[in-house]
């Protein structure tokens, strides 16, 4: 693939995302840009989990999806997510929500700043690194399919 063909996929991406940020309106917005020419097919989007994450992992009410990626021959997928919450309350709800949902938490434990889950979904491997860039805002990067 071409730099010019990657420069301009990110360049659709982030003026989709930009075009977003500048909305007044509050619908979620799904963008989706794909670089194509690749053994290792990569998807962004923005504003909905990929169909690639478990069935019905579970989000906090309010939580807004930002940037995501899908690498599509191995299946990982990242997600970051913004929730309205301390980052104490965001990682209950996800060792309680994720059990719920039927996906194993194997751990769940603070790191550094933040916190660190650990879980499995179908013989599948995934992280969940939570953090609080703000006060009362946590951030969660959802990955999946972790090698």
């Amino acid at each position: 693939m071409t730099s010019q063909r990657l420069a301009l996929a990110a360049l659709a991406v982030a003026l989709a995302v930009l075009g977003g940020a500048c909305s007044d309106d509050t619908e979620t917005v799904t963008t989706t840009a794909a670089v194509v020419d690749s053994p290792d097919e990569v998807v962004f989007g923005s504003g909905s989990l990929p169909e690639t994450l478990p069935d019905g992992f579970p989000l906090p009410a309010g939580s807004a999806v930002g940037s995501t990626m899908v690498v599509a021959q191995s299946g990982f997928t990242e997600a970051v997510v913004r929730i309205a919450a301390e980052l104490g309350i965001t990682a209950q709800f996800f060792d309680q929500s994720l059990a719920v949902a039927g996906i194993t938490v194997d751990s769940s434990a603070a790191v550094d700043d933040g916190w660190l889950i650990e879980f499995t979904s179908e013989g599948a491997k995934g992280t969940i690194e939570i953090s609080e860039p703000r006060e009362g805002v946590s951030q969660a990067i959802v990955r999946f399919n972790v090698p």
